[in-house]
């Protein structure tokens, strides 16, 4: 999800794990471990665009990631805070200790994706200096604490590791639930857990956790206060999700419905809410090789049935003679889930459109409707992808408003 609401989820959970014993300290760097796995998307930098891709929500996003991280920056932060674990070496040699063991974490994970992803070092590099930077500005403001006899409460390096095991694991979790997924399983296998039952923005999830969060961290340490205010966030948040799973179920029964009255049967279908809410909700259902459909669905609607529900063809022959071992479209298709439909550019181009999360606009055969779209060009030996493709802003502001709309239900 965005990088607000993990910041929240980690600092909850960061505060349940280790609150009473280290205050606010808990918070902050659960919120900072709660950024960790999406620092991946610095990888764009120093990689070509396909590798970030399928970089994105990959090794950074796994448990084996959060298991082997954990007490790498548990040690740092111990000592941060004046804990004498290895007494004998200097303070600057255990950061520096850590910060190449995260590196070097992060280099063999990716590199053992079968996924391929190209600059790994150098990706590797950029997401460890990132978050070594983060949390060098805070180490810094603690220095100073320091200086002026400020120490605070400390935990155990053990204490540490389980806050950031906790706070690191949670955050791929939570993504899971999501259309978009994310590689909980790398470097094992390239299989994207998506539970598709919420959507990567949404208000009513984020809004009311964080204002239990701010008002918990206003209460005193380890008062009855605080641990019953962060409770109750981690508790109203869990209940929405666990809300966002029955709509899904509640929907799944509704493209049933809509497949049987229309006298079609899926090989295969995938639903989803839309964007910022849990009321709207796309479908795409494969009903042959290569032809599907695509329909939306309110909760606010009087017929449970998916309206519109129209049909397009793939086309996914209009690609065939360029993809195979064609390694930046291998990742489009392995990344859509064959769920794709190409569609004519121009000047010998054509644009790969992602269809599980169903089209914002009316017309199907432009490669505007879609969330997610790449232009390839055919002309190159091999072909390459050239750019995401986007539609003018005033047609995406059209699309979110028809959106509104079409939420309000029918």
């Amino acid at each position: 999800m965005d990088s607000l609401t993990q910041i929240v989820l980690g600092a909850a959970v960061g505060e349940a794990a280790l609150g009473r014993k280290v205050g606010n300290r808990a918070m902050l760097w659960g919120g900072i471990a709660g950024t960790l796995p999406d620092l991946d998307v610095f990888s764009r930098l120093v990689t070509d665009p396909m590798s970030a891709l399928a970089y994105h929500r990959a090794f950074t996003h796994s448990l084996p990631f959060a298991l082997l991280a954990a007490p790498i920056i548990g040690l740092a932060v111990h000592r941060l805070y004046g804990g004498r674990t290895w007494p004998r070496l200097p303070t600057l040699a255990i950061y520096l200790g850590a910060l190449f063991a995260l590196w070097l974490l992060l280099l063999t994970g990716s590199y053992l994706m079968p996924v391929e992803v190209f600059h790994l070092p150098a990706v590797a590099a950029v997401v460890a200096l990132v978050f070594a930077a983060i949390c060098g500005t805070v180490a810094a403001r603690v220095y100073w604490r320091y200086r002026a006899g400020e120490r605070g409460p400390n935990a155990t390096v053990a204490g540490w590791t389980w806050l950031f095991f906790l706070t690191i694991v949670t955050h791929p979790l939570l993504d899971c639930f999501t259309a978009y997924g994310t590689q909980f399983l790398q470097p094992f296998t390239a299989l994207r857990v998506a539970w598709n039952t919420i959507s990567v923005v949404d208000p009513l999830y984020t809004l009311p956790f964080l204002l239990l969060l701010i008002a918990a961290a206003r209460s005193g340490r380890g008062t009855r206060v605080r641990g019953r205010l962060n409770t109750a966030g981690l508790m109203v948040s869990s209940a929405y999700l666990l809300l966002t799973v029955v709509n899904y179920l509640n929907v799944e029964t509704v493209l049933e419905h809509t497949l049987h009255r229309h006298g079609l049967t899926a090989e295969r279908s995938i639903h989803s809410p839309s964007l910022g809410n849990n009321l709207l909700w796309s479908a795409t259902a494969q009903v042959g090789p290569d032809s599907f459909y695509l329909g939306q669905y309110s909760l606010l609607d009087e017929r449970r049935e998916f309206t519109p529900f129209q049909g397009v063809a793939g086309h996914h022959d209009r690609l065939a003679p360029y993809a195979a071992g064609n390694r930046e479209l291998e990742i489009l298709q392995w990344f859509t889930q064959g769920y794709y439909v190409v569609l004519p550019a121009g000047n010998g181009t054509v644009a790969l459109c992602d269809l599980r999360y169903g089209a914002l606009g009316n017309d199907l055969l432009d490669p505007a409707s879609y969330i997610f779209s790449w232009r390839i060009d055919t002309t190159a030996r091999p072909a390459r992808v050239v750019e995401a493709a986007e539609g003018p802003q005033r047609e995406r502001e059209g699309m979110l408003q028809r959106m509104w709309e079409r939420m309000k239900g029918i």
